[in-house]
């Protein structure tokens, strides 16, 4: 017997006798989904539907290897940020498409790593090439790959195409309404664009999705409450990652981030040693760490942070080139300062209502050149 279980809380939503070959895991797989679908009566859109009824590969050699990938790539995402656990998952992924070289799926997990290392921070600007490269072949087998589709949103929006990147979550919305991937990028764009309240929204459909997301919706969430200074409410979604994964690093680097928002830069720059400790390759989020010691009056050790790897990563993320623009406007390198502001509006980042009450950038609003970059959000 096989049952449908809510991981959060406990109940059975669907139980039923599956007769079939235990063996031949893919007729059983299509099996089970279908006897699902029938048991919760859903309501599919017609691209669901249309998803649901195919199959991806044939090759059990390469649908065993897709398998190893995702659960790979789902412990480095979801728990450890391990650049190990990354990389088997790209050679993963990489043996399925050798085995089958139209599969599709297989090449989206292979994409999806490439970009999340850029998004993680330990990554070369290169990675969103390859990622682009290994999305685009599972494109021409499957247009319709929704993981491929969402993650392309965040190359897009890398490229400067944040209408483009904002018209494809429109429509990714209507074509696939419950795919939890979605509902990642929905939470980053709103976040982007200072809606907050949406934003909030997004991760917490997510959490539902996704249960292993718990964590990744978490410190998502606490970086909202952060922005709109509800330091406790930040902290109080942190712990609720914390308990799904107590050990995930984006959580404490989002600690250390609340800490040092509240006042606490001690406490923010014991963690953030603590995080780099760890994950000596994280080069994108040392601009962060640069800003917490510029923030102490650690000025010769901030600069030693933003090294030719992370500004080199802060190029092709929004969120890094915004943390190098708050570093350099708190060491009053303001030329410096509004470069990376500027480069961080032109990845995405127009996240105006946090820019405009930002302490770090105090040092910047009197500058004409500050107004200038504000009229550029949203044209």
């Amino acid at each position: 017997t096989a049952q449908l279980i809510d991981v959060l809380s406990g109940d059975i939503l669907w139980s039923d006798r599956i007769d079939a070959d235990a063996s031949d895991v893919l007729n059983l797989q299509d099996e089970i989904a279908q006897k699902i679908l029938e048991g919760l009566r859903m309501e599919l859109s017609e691209n669901e539907q249309e998803k649901l009824g195919r199959r991806m590969t044939d090759n059990h050699e390469a649908w065993e290897e897709y398998l190893r990938g995702r659960d790979h790539f789902g412990r480095f995402i979801f728990r450890t940020l391990s650049a190990e656990d990354c990389d088997a998952a790209i050679q993963n992924f990489k043996r399925a498409v050798e085995l089958d070289p139209h599969f599709a799926l297989a090449y989206s997990g292979l994409g999806a790593c490439y970009a999340n290392r850029v998004f993680k921070g330990l990554g070369e600007t290169e990675d969103y090439t390859l990622a682009e490269s290994a999305f685009s072949k599972a494109f021409s087998y499957d247009p319709n790959v929704v993981e491929a589709r969402v993650l392309m949103v965040m190359i897009y929006m890398a490229r400067g195409e944040k209408k483009k990147a904002r018209a494809e979550v429109e429509l990714l919305a209507k074509q696939f309404p419950n795919e939890a991937p979605l509902f990642f990028v929905k939470g980053v764009v709103h976040r982007l664009d200072g809606e907050y309240e949406a934003s909030l929204k997004a991760f917490e459909r997510l959490s539902r999705l996704d249960p292993a997301a718990r964590a990744v919706s978490a410190y998502n969430r606490a970086r909202i409450f952060v922005y709109t200074r509800e330091y406790d409410k930040a902290i109080a979604e942190l712990e609720i990652g914390e308990r799904a994964e107590p050990n995930h690093p984006m959580l404490k680097l989002f600690r250390a981030s609340t800490y040092y928002y509240r006042g606490d830069a001690a406490e923010a720059i014991k963690l953030m040693e603590e995080v780099l400790a760890a994950h000596p390759r994280m080069d994108g989020v040392r601009p962060l760490y640069a800003l917490f010691l510029a923030g102490s009056g650690r000025s010769e050790d901030a600069r030693a942070q933003l090294t030719e790897d992370a500004l080199k990563l802060a190029k092709a993320d929004h969120d890094t080139a915004y943390w190098a623009a708050s570093a350099y406007a708190v060491l009053g390198e303001k030329d410096l300062a509004f470069k990376w502001l500027n480069k961080a509006i032109k990845l995405g980042n127009e996240n105006k209502p946090h820019f405009e009450l930002d302490r770090n950038l105090d040092s910047l609003r009197d500058d004409p050149r500050f107004a200038e970059a504000m009229a550029k959000i949203g044209t």
